[in-house]
């Protein structure tokens, strides 16, 4: 008797976890985005004494300021304020101002977040496509945590001696805002994550004999693996999904 035997390989279809896979996908996505917007000289609005010190005037009464620029206001007498010009260029820092162990702490936190949140968003999305089992799921969501844990760490920036120094603060702007922001959507994610796990659905046997029925034609036809012979099948067997676990 001819029997021919199915080659199984990842199981590849749309939504196999069903919509609630889009549900931390989008949330860490939105995140990343939170994080890809700044430009690195919106961080915090500093006033007070550092302001004199990174400007070199008095007159000047706060500036915009980030962990790698910084940006300045200019005056404009008609109006009697002081605006910021957002098409001018950032700022680099002088060496007069001490970029100090919080600031580099900050900064290191800031960058491990965007790994940790962009690796764990990517992977998040091959979930509307491939079966992942629990314990990938699971996994996906301590990234993700781990993501918002270093992305509120890297607030320490308000802790460096150019915000702390006597006669000057720092408060939240832009960039900062977007930080609690990730924050906020990546813990949403990592607990949509941890409270529940998408049982994928069932592929329909008919979908399954004949995709792989098909890699066997590809394969020159020979036997190939989890040994379920075509020529037996009655009707009740079911056949493993190829599953990253």
């Amino acid at each position: 008797k001819n029997k021919r035997t199915i080659k199984m390989g990842i199981d590849c279809r749309f939504l196999p976890h069903g919509g609630y896979a889009l549900v931390p996908a989008t949330l860490s996505t939105m995140a990343w985005i939170c994080i890809l917007v700044q430009d690195g000289c919106d961080y915090a609005t500093l006033s007070g004494t550092s302001v004199e010190l990174l400007t070199g005037s008095d007159s000047i009464p706060y500036a915009e300021v980030g962990r790698t620029a910084y940006r300045t206001p200019v005056y404009y007498p008609d109006d009697n304020t002081w605006r910021v010009q957002y098409s001018d260029t950032c700022l680099d820092y002088s060496d007069f101002i001490n970029q100090d162990v919080w600031w580099k702490t900050s900064k290191a936190f800031s960058f491990l977040s965007l790994v940790f949140g962009g690796g764990g968003t990517i992977f998040l999305w091959f979930t509307t496509c491939i079966v992942f089992g629990r314990g990938t799921w699971r996994w996906a969501g301590f990234e993700i945590l781990t993501a918002a844990f270093m992305q509120s760490l890297s607030l320490l920036w308000f802790t460096t001696e150019m915000c702390s120094r006597e006669g000057s603060s720092c408060g939240l702007f832009f960039g900062s805002k977007c930080d609690l922001a990730a924050v906020v959507f990546w813990c949403l994610a990592s607990i949509a994550i941890f409270v529940k796990f998408p049982k994928p659905y069932p592929k329909p046997l008919r979908d399954e004999i004949e995709s792989a029925g098909m890699l066997g034609h590809a394969g020159g036809g020979g036997s190939i693996s989890n040994e379920i012979p075509m020529g037996d099948y009655t009707g009740s067997q079911r056949l493993p999904k190829g599953t990253f676990m």
